[in-house]
């Protein structure tokens, strides 16, 4: 015990000691970004290195996948806690805003032009993704629409620092959020990306589709085959990305999303509605319960969607397997109806 103590203290007095050397520019090869320096603590001990929690995650990338120590030491040492993002963490506009006004961000003609343009340009790889995953071309490009304006929004803070508080100072999803900052790291020495040098999304999110670094990793296709994926500057790329994520996720091929419902006593159903994350009842279980189909329907199960369509007023639908494979993207059904509706906006192929 007193060795390991004395081996504690030696390696924060090394460090503590490194921290005073000057760090106004980085080593070339250190696999750490200029960017880092932006910020950094003014002491070690302020830095994300000086956390014995994050000294004991480096120490098991080390160990279980021979990463090199100094790279990680270094970026560690070069951030700090990112208030802002605990912040955004707990205040979504999925969560707080109701679906009438969070909608008009994302479903107007503006991002229907757009993405009709988008769809026009990318023809070809929307037609490939629709032959070989069995995604319509109009949710692929609604999807990559709402997510980050077909490519114009995909997040200007590192990803690095973002991951790591959320890793080490937002307890509700720590061990989410470290696992998706160890997927970072491997990705960033695959990819050879600088750690710290990747812009994205105040949680992590990366690209114009916005996967969390596990799904890069798992998910993500070069589909344009030139050797690499690139999520940022590749239509093709982020095309087929979202198409595979989506048939992995149990998207159905030519089936209906949803159908507007008729409710005829609300409270009867209130313990059904919004609940879970996949279809729970057949059409006949519903009709039992006052839910009806408003529009023609096909006899598969469904589950019960409220969402509130004015200040006053709430609509529902029965959604299908495809709602709720959505929500697996983003699990929010404002989320799932924006997107829906937005395809629906852009329309089909004959009207790009």
């Amino acid at each position: 015990m007193m060795i390991k103590q004395a081996a504690w203290v030696f390696l924060t007095l090394g460090l503590t000691a490194c921290s005073g050397m000057d760090h106004s520019t980085l080593p070339s090869d250190s696999g750490v970004s200029e960017t880092l320096l932006e910020d950094k603590p003014a002491e070690w001990s302020d830095s994300y290195a000086g956390n014995p929690e994050v000294q004991g995650f480096i120490d098991r990338l080390v160990k279980e996948h021979n990463y090199d120590r100094k790279r990680l030491e270094l970026a560690f040492s070069h951030i700090k806690v990112r208030p802002k993002v605990i912040e955004k963490s707990d205040n979504q506009p999925e969560v707080l805003i109701p679906y009438y006004e969070y909608k008009t961000r994302f479903v107007n003609e503006e991002r229907a032009k757009l993405g009709r343009q988008f769809a026009k340009r990318n023809a070809d790889w929307l037609q490939k993704a629709e032959q070989e995953f069995g995604v319509e071309p109009r949710i692929i490009v609604a999807l990559i629409g709402v997510e980050t304006y077909y490519g114009r929004i995909t997040g200007s803070r590192d990803v690095f620092t973002s991951l790591t508080t959320l890793a080490f100072d937002y307890p509700r999803r720590k061990a989410y959020f470290q696992s998706e900052l160890e997927a970072y790291l491997l990705l960033a020495r695959q990819e050879e990306w600088n750690i710290g040098a990747t812009k994205g999304s105040y949680s992590g999110a990366m690209g114009m589709v916005q996967f969390m670094p596990s799904n890069y990793q798992k998910l993500a296709v070069d589909y344009d085959e030139n050797g690499h994926v690139d999520l940022w500057g590749s239509d093709a790329d982020a095309i087929g990305s979202v198409a595979n994520y989506l048939k992995h996720h149990g998207w159905q091929k030519g089936q209906p999303w949803f159908v507007m419902a008729y409710v005829a006593d609300a409270e009867k159903v209130k313990d059904e509605i919004n609940r879970g994350r996949e279809p729970s009842k057949d059409m006949v279980a519903w009709s039992a319960l006052g839910v009806l189909p408003a529009q023609s329907f096909i006899a598969q199960k469904t589950g019960l969607i409220a969402l509130r369509t004015g200040p006053e007023e709430v609509s529902y639908w029965l959604g299908y397997e495809n709602f709720f494979t959505i929500m697996d993207y983003n699990p929010s059904r404002r989320y799932a109806m924006s997107v829906l509706e937005l395809a629906e906006s852009i329309g089909n192929d004959e009207r790009y």
